[in-house]
């Protein structure tokens, strides 16, 4: 089941709401947070609130003045306790409502919100039997402070996820310009290396991502020793355990990677903790 808010509007899940003029169908003017919901919550609303401002000011967007995060969250609550949903996957996109071609007359913006029920027990769900995940580099992120955002221009991650699907893998590493590891298709990516917890540094142009920010809060407060720096392939291929990370799926460990088989001891850990501190 599906639900449909338009600004503060709520909307039949079939009924047409866009214009062939719409900036994010012509230009991908605009950037999307996907969020979870779980017992009637949207967990991290802070950390997502944060950056949904971060990214309009980045991208020149307006928010409208009615716009906070409580009040969006109250129209959340609402929609899904008239649909007895406990359950779901949000995503809010935010795009910019106007005329022009490339130059916009304005910056004003139009909030969309979807509202996708979930099933299943607890906020997060262990995968019990790992990713199997591989490379592409068929294609290289930007370095540009746009890449950090979750923008509705996500090419790359369309035909990385169709690399992945076509070669039989769960998910793939993708590299910046400089040729080293800076994510996957939709997560964070985290590497344990002897007696370090590694990840990149937003300056690899990774996704700023809201789950990347609490595993790393929970790893320094259970003591692991986290390295915020660039990795390469040859840190990937000697690692003992990889895992990565996203608001909707919380941790999802590595099982197999490039055929080398990987543990889940430090993933298992963090998830766990993750769990709890929910």
């Amino acid at each position: 089941m599906a639900i449909y808010i338009i600004n503060n509007n709520l909307i039949e899940e079939h009924a047409p709401f866009f214009s062939p003029k719409s900036r994010s169908y012509r230009y991908g003017d605009g950037f999307f947070e996907s969020c979870k919901l779980s017992d009637s919550r949207i967990l991290q609303l802070p950390l997502h609130a944060d950056r949904i401002r971060k990214s309009a000011l980045l991208l020149k967007l307006n928010l409208p003045n009615w716009w906070d995060e409580i009040s969006w969250e109250t129209s959340v609550l609402k929609a899904c306790k008239d649909a007895k949903i406990t359950s779901a996957r949000i995503r809010l996109t935010i795009f910019r409502d106007s005329d022009g071609l490339y130059t916009p007359t304005d910056s004003n913006v139009c909030l969309v919100t979807e509202i996708n029920e979930e099933t299943g027990i607890g906020p997060y769900q262990w995968n019990e039997t790992g990713l199997n995940i591989g490379t592409y580099k068929e294609l290289v992120k930007n370095s540009n402070y746009t890449s950090t955002l979750k923008t509705c221009s996500a090419l790359i991650y369309t035909l990385a996820g169709l690399y992945a699907k076509e070669h039989g893998l769960d998910d793939v590493v993708i590299f910046n310009e400089y040729g080293r590891p800076c994510e996957s298709v939709s997560s964070n990516i985290f590497v344990v290396k002897g007696e370090f917890l590694l990840t990149p540094p937003i300056s690899e142009y990774c996704i700023d991502g809201v789950m990347r920010k609490v595993i790393m809060q929970l790893a320094d407060a259970y003591g692991y020793s986290l390295q915020e720096r660039p990795i390469s392939e040859i840190d990937l291929s000697a690692s003992e355990e990889i895992f990565t990370t996203s608001a909707t799926r919380g941790i999802n460990w590595v099982a197999d990677y490039q055929g080398k088989k990987l543990k889940n001891t430090v993933s298992r850990v963090l998830y766990d903790q993750l769990v709890k501190s929910i």
